[in-house]
């Protein structure tokens, strides 16, 4: 039987009398990884906050939910934890309340230029294609067999690709802005392939052109992509899945809605 999924808080806390002033050099290594540990945690949503409080001093985390037993292989690993400069202690919780906050790690620093750009014609009305991209059951003829859209700002834009797991597509990612039946912007991100990079959103622009009663060209624009080797192979992989993407959208008003296995 699985075991219940729960939030907690856990304190951090120092092994020995002047902590942190007189942190050694060694120590501040172990700081700065412990830094960077959690800041991946945090990407990954696996923390809701954490830092540290004064007077008393000591760390405060806030996890979110997860079986404990998830949260102490979590914990035993944490660099300051595994190198001797804390100890913590757990308390179970739930937060009832939690002002709406974007992460800094939410999307790219310093993103590129780069915009990867894709169109497509499809022999439809404006109004076809436009429920066809921004409603749960319009996605379902198209893109994939299960999704979640909900056309407000800051609604869900999830396409599941996979059938079960913690990382079946899109999750978390969020409608942006639009206009009706002319704009539509939301946010995406890579495959559990793409590594860290998964959890850094890039942003989708859809524009929708009516060019005649029953045909309607729609460009897509996906950009807000980091810089490196990794971030290009993300680039590519949607190059092409992009294309795929919109070739069934065409294939959907040509020959029916996609039947999905």
């Amino acid at each position: 039987m699985a075991e219940e999924k729960q939030q907690y808080m856990v304190r951090l806390l120092g092994t020995r009398d002047g902590w942190p002033e007189n942190m050694t050099a060694e120590e501040q290594k172990i700081m700065e990884e412990h830094y960077q540990y959690l800041k991946d945690l945090t990407i990954k949503k696996k923390i809701i906050m954490a830092g540290p409080v004064f007077d008393p001093v000591f760390g405060l985390i806030v996890f979110n939910a997860m079986p404990r037993n998830e949260l102490q292989a979590i914990m035993d690993k944490e660099p300051s934890v595994a190198g001797g400069v804390h100890t913590y202690e757990i308390s179970p919780m739930r937060v009832s309340l939690l002002v709406n906050y974007i992460s800094p790690f939410r999307y790219a620093e310093n993103p590129t230029d780069a915009a990867l750009r894709k169109e497509v014609v499809v022999p439809a009305t404006i109004d076809e294609v436009w429920e066809t991209w921004t409603t749960t059951g319009g996605v379902k003829t198209f893109f994939s067999h299960d999704a979640k859209v909900d056309l407000r700002i800051g609604g869900p834009f999830e396409i599941y690709f996979l059938r079960e797991g913690e990382q079946r597509g899109s999750e978390d990612c969020k409608i942006l802005s639009y206009l009706p039946k002319k704009m539509l912007s939301f946010e995406w991100n890579g495959t559990p392939a793409h590594g860290e990079l998964r959890f850094i959103k890039t942003i989708v622009v859809l524009e929708f052109e009516e060019l005649s009663d029953d045909e309607v060209r729609v460009t897509l624009t996906h950009h807000g992509w980091g810089k490196g080797e990794n971030w290009t192979g993300v680039y590519n992989y949607f190059d092409k899945a992009w294309a795929y993407v919109l070739g069934n959208l065409k294939k959907r008003f040509e020959e029916g809605p996609l039947k999905w296995q």
